[in-house]
């Protein structure tokens, strides 16, 4: 399970069971770590010196001899923390050259509609950030009870905070009219924000368009599948599609403010 674990946070396998060894028998030369890894002398020493680049293994000359020894296990937090930060830097980078990307194929001839998967919970979590680099309103059909449902409201919360202080990109949602949507927007949202707009689908026979959340930014259309236990999302990215789902959208907001006039 520790291995599992380790690979998880970006270990390779061989780098797992090194140090877990080299936990159990504290500092020692190559030769004996490899031969309790079960490696060559050659792959344990390369595994090590990759462990002693992450910060997790150091090493020490003792009678000119050298010796490895494990990183006390808070290591692993300041190596995920260092990943993370490493990943942040290289994601505000990426979203800055994201228009520069898109004018390679802007030239095209003929503007095929791209379609793209993502499985799982940070597949859904990708697409939900990717709709934060919006250049306008994020238009939504937003399922609040899904992401109750799928155990997700703290994420949904914490977005929230990130899209309106952080990224400031304003949101049209449009929700079912349950007690427990109304509860999570009359407790998390601040009357008349004007970076979050809400209106409300009263009509239970409407609740089934709900089944899948339909977010809408820029050129992309992404749809997210939110069934607990079988999350994912699909995003077509045209132009074309993502305007005619606006023009969609803002009718249905029309005839909802008409309702409740």
């Amino acid at each position: 399970m520790l291995e599992d674990y380790l690979q998880k946070i970006g270990l390779s396998e061989s780098e797992s069971k090194v140090y877990i060894e080299l936990l159990k028998i504290g500092s020692q030369v190559v030769s004996t770590i490899a031969k309790r890894a079960g490696f060559n002398r050659t792959t344990t020493y390369s595994i090590l010196k990759s462990l002693e680049n992450k910060g997790i293994v150091s090493s020490y000359i003792n009678g000119g001899i050298k010796y490895f020894a494990p990183g006390d296990p808070n290591c692993l937090v300041g190596y995920v923390d260092q990943k993370c930060r490493k990943y942040e830097y290289y994601r505000d980078g990426l979203l800055a050259l994201i228009p520069k990307f898109r004018t390679l194929s802007e030239h095209s001839f003929i503007q095929h509609p791209k379609v793209a998967y993502f499985d799982g919970v940070e597949g859904v979590k990708h697409l939900m950030y990717d709709a934060l680099g919006s250049s306008g309103v994020f238009y939504c059909y937003l399922c609040l009870h899904q992401w109750f449902e799928t155990g997700l409201g703290d994420f949904i919360l914490d977005y929230k905070n990130y899209r309106i202080k952080e990224k400031k990109v304003p949101i049209k949602a449009i929700v079912p009219d349950t007690l427990e949507v109304r509860d999570f927007v009359k407790n998390n949202y601040e009357p008349d924000d004007p970076m979050t707009e809400v209106l409300y689908v009263s009509d239970p026979e409407c609740f089934e368009m709900f089944r899948n959340e339909m977010n809408i930014y820029d050129n992309k259309v992404a749809i997210l599948h939110l069934e607990k236990g079988e999350e994912y999302g699909v995003v077509i990215e045209s132009r074309e599609i993502a305007d005619m789902q606006r023009r969609i959208f803002e009718m249905a907001w029309k005839g909802l403010e008409k309702s409740v006039e």
